[in-house]
């Protein structure tokens, strides 16, 4: 068995990462607008922790979706990294 996945040419293993860093990323989407909310119903002294929470949100979110960038330029060809699971670089 090759490691080709029947509905493309990408190897199984970066077709993987592929799915894992999108979902990783649309996940983190969702809890950048879920702590954004809470940021913006939260009173007194919660506003600053609420605040807190969504940068970090937003920290999260950025590192997600650099991850997935740096996925399909590897699916697309575009990228030279090495390819580890999840997108890391090498």
């Amino acid at each position: 068995m090759n490691d080709t996945n029947s509905h493309a040419s990408l190897p199984r293993l970066l077709l993987d990462a592929l799915i894992d860093s999108y979902v990783r990323w649309r996940e983190e989407s969702a809890a950048v607008n879920l702590t954004y909310r809470r940021w913006t119903h939260a009173e007194g002294q919660d506003r600053g922790l609420r605040f807190d929470e969504y940068r970090a949100a937003l920290d999260r979110e950025e590192y997600a979706a650099s991850a997935y960038r740096r996925v399909v330029e590897q699916a697309s060809g575009k990228a030279g990294a090495t390819f580890l699971p999840g997108g890391a670089p090498a």
